[in-house]
Order: structure tokens, then sequence, then C-alpha cells
């Protein structure tokens, strides 16, 4: 067999992984119990690795917050001081089962959403959203005591419901809600609207089941319906979930990783596992959530959403949620466009994901770093747009850069020409 056959038969099974994978949310454990390699005075961040002193603001200060959680500082200067000691272990989440959307900062305390996927024999862990102090410790890197009263009250009342809840329906099935949603309009990144409402279908009946205090249920229930894009989290750890399968699976020339620090954006591929490549991390293109921001307001690509864009969502279904393409100014017809585009980067299409707005064909699915080389097209991921400060300032789209498929494939070159 050559080694055009042999990437082929690599990549069929790659993607695979992706089309028919079987997520199920089975659980809610504190990082340190589910974060495969996370060890104690450990930070896992966003993006490429990336040594402190390098870091933008955000990342700096998710570290610090990090350290004062946890209790392993009294204040700031000492928590840097101790940062910089080289005490602390610090890494990336994509190096680990799990994602670190935002500036994605966990450490072993804090709760998170275990995804397991019963195909593929994988678990993925992904921190839930904070509910009224949403992207505030993880997400965006922040803390203050109201902030961590809020995730010892998540991980010790609200959790507590959803966990009894799982043990006793052995666990929630997540691939027919986002099937489901990308049929109603979400692309399942920038847009979880359909999402949220047929998992509250799901759950919220289940909840009202237990034998447990109305008042505990109903702070729980509080919690869920009132957390804009609370489905945002189970997507990530589907993809996230798949794709861990497909990694290091010989002559595959998949992406199984995108992701980006502020600093510099990174792609990992299936057939060189445990690499990055990476280059400067682009700006994204979208609206501002007020006039008074500019680009000046603005950090590079931060966050490793994008994980599902590795699974065929967000910017390669943009034609399933034309209404978020609409907010940067595109037609019905341009974010079909956009998905077309994206099939010419990818290895197949996932039968699982029947789209209206594409006459009912199927979303492109498994990026192929050959194809993104032949053709010149970069990746659309979407996301939102932060302020260099912290916060949430817009939603747009970026490409991946071409400079991170050029190094993967000398990479790939390089290790296959030798065997």
């Amino acid at each position: 067999m050559d080694v055009k056959q042999k990437i082929a038969q690599a990549n069929q099974q790659a993607a695979a992984c992706l089309t028919d994978n079987d997520p199920v949310w089975v659980d809610v454990r504190p990082a340190g119990e589910c974060v495969e390699g996370l060890e104690d005075h450990m930070i896992l961040h966003s993006g490429p690795p990336i040594d402190y002193d390098d870091m933008v603001m955000l990342h700096k200060r998710g570290m610090v917050s990090a350290m004062l959680f946890e209790g392993w500082a009294k204040n700031e200067k000492e928590a840097i001081e101790i940062i910089k000691s080289g005490e602390i272990k610090i890494d990336s989440a994509l190096n680990h089962n799990t994602v670190g959307a935002g500036t994605g900062i966990i450490t072993k305390s804090v709760a998170m959403i275990v995804t397991e996927d019963r195909r593929n024999h994988t678990t993925a862990a992904t921190f839930p959203a904070e509910g009224p102090f949403q992207g505030g410790f993880c997400g965006w890197g922040l803390y203050s005591p109201e902030i961590a009263e809020n995730l010892r009250c998540m991980r010790e009342e609200l959790f507590p419901p959803l966990r009894e809840m799982l043990a006793k329906n052995g666990g929630i099935p997540t691939k027919p809600i986002l099937a489901e949603a990308m049929q109603m309009g979400d692309e399942n990144h920038t847009r979880q609207t359909a999402a949220d409402l047929l998992f509250d279908k799901i759950v919220l009946p289940q909840l009202f089941a237990l034998d447990l205090p109305k008042e505990q249920i109903m702070r729980t229930v509080k919690y869920i319906v009132e957390t804009p894009r609370f489905f945002h989290c189970y997507g990530q750890g589907a993809s996230r979930a798949a794709a861990i399968a497909a990694d290091g699976i010989e002559y595959s020339t998949m992406v199984t990783a995108l992701a980006g620090n502020g600093v510099e954006f990174g792609i990992k591929v299936a057939g060189l596992p445990g690499q990055w490549f990476t280059a400067k991390a682009p700006m994204m293109e979208g609206r501002y959530t007020s006039t008074k921001y500019t680009i000046k307001d603005q950090l590079p690509w931060l966050g490793d959403s994008c994980v599902v864009e590795c699974a065929g969502m967000g910017g390669l279904a943009a034609a399933a949620s034309p209404i978020v393409c609409n907010l940067r100014g595109m037609s019905l017809q341009d974010s079909i466009g956009q998905t077309r585009q994206m099939e010419q980067i990818c290895i197949t299409h996932n039968p699982n994901y029947i789209i209206p707005n594409l006459d009912f064909g199927c979303l492109p699915s498994g990026i192929d770093i050959r194809l993104v080389l032949k053709t010149g097209v970069c990746p659309a991921i979407h996301g939102g747009m932060f302020n260099y400060e912290g916060g949430l300032i817009g939603a747009g789209m970026a490409r991946v850069p071409m400079e991170c498929f050029q190094k993967a494939m000398k990479a790939f070159a390089a290790k296959y020409r030798e065997q």
C-alpha cells in the first residue's frame, strides 16, 4: 500500500471518530478527578503552550485568579512570585482531555461536565457556564469573593441534583440535541438557542421527578434556564471526546485541535500526536456590542472553543445558522457559500447533521491539512471577541492561519518519509 492509500485509509478512520461518535453526559466532578494529567499545583489555560511572561494580560490574570481560588497564594504579589519561581506547572488545556474556552483557566477544584463517548471509548471534561458569572473564573480569568462563592455554590448546591439525576437515568446523550438544534438555527458555536431549549425539555422534567426539596431543585432549574448558551460546554465536550479518539492515528492528516492564546494560534494533527503547529493569532471580524469598541480594544483569538469546528460545527456549519452570519452582514446565500467552501477542505460529511438550507444535505466534517494547502482555503472559525482588558465585546469570525498548515505538512512529510 502506498502512502496516499495509507493516508486515505487513516483519514476515513479518523473522520469516523467524528461522525460515528456517541457522546453522553454522565457526571459532574471536580477537575482533579476527571481531567487526565491534571496535577496538584497545576493550572491549565487555553491555546498552545505559552510561558507566563509571554501571556496576554487576561491569561496572566487568570493564573493569579487560580492561585487565589485554590488558596495557593494569599495575594496577587505572592501569586506572581510563586508562578515565576516555577513551583506551579502551567500547561495547555488541549494537552489533556479537556477544553479551555475563553481564557480556559482550570484547576483541580473546578467542577467539570464529564462526557463519555461510548463509541470511541473516550472521556472529555469541560467546565460549565458560570450562570450570573458566566465566563467569570474559567472563561475570563476573573476572581472575586463573589465569583469564588458562585463556584462553590455550583459545586456543592447546584450540581448535586444533576448528579443524582444522571445516576438515576444513566446519562443523557448529547448528539441528538446537537443534530436537532442544527436544523433549528444553531451552528453550535456562537448560537445554542435551540440546543438550550431541547436540553431543558429533557432535563427539567427529570429534575422535578427527584425526591429532593423543591427549593433545592428550583435553584438548579433557575441556574439552567437563566444561563445563556448553557449547552455550549456540552457541544465542546462531545467534540473533544471525538477528537481525542482520532489523535494518534498513524498517517492521518486530519486536524484534531484548533486554539489560540491571544498571542499564537495553533493546530494539532491526528498523525502527529503531541505536536503543536503555530502562527500569529488572527483577529476576528464581526459586530461589536457597542459603538464605543474598535479593533484597538480587541484581543487576537483567545480560546479553545473552536474544538467544535474540528467536529464540523461553528464556522463549518454557517449554512445551519444564517442568523449568526447575518450579524456580520452576510446573506443566506453567503452563509451557504461559507459551508460549501468548507466542504473543499474536509474529508467527509456528517450524516447526522442534515441541514435544510443545504437542500437537506449534510455538513462537512474532518479538516484535512492537505486540502487546506491544495485549495488555499483556511478554515472559518466562529466565536466571541474579547476585550484586551477582559469581557466579551462582540461576536464574529476568523480564519485559521495558513502557516499552521504549512508547518504541519512539513512535519508530516518528514515523519512519514522516514517510515
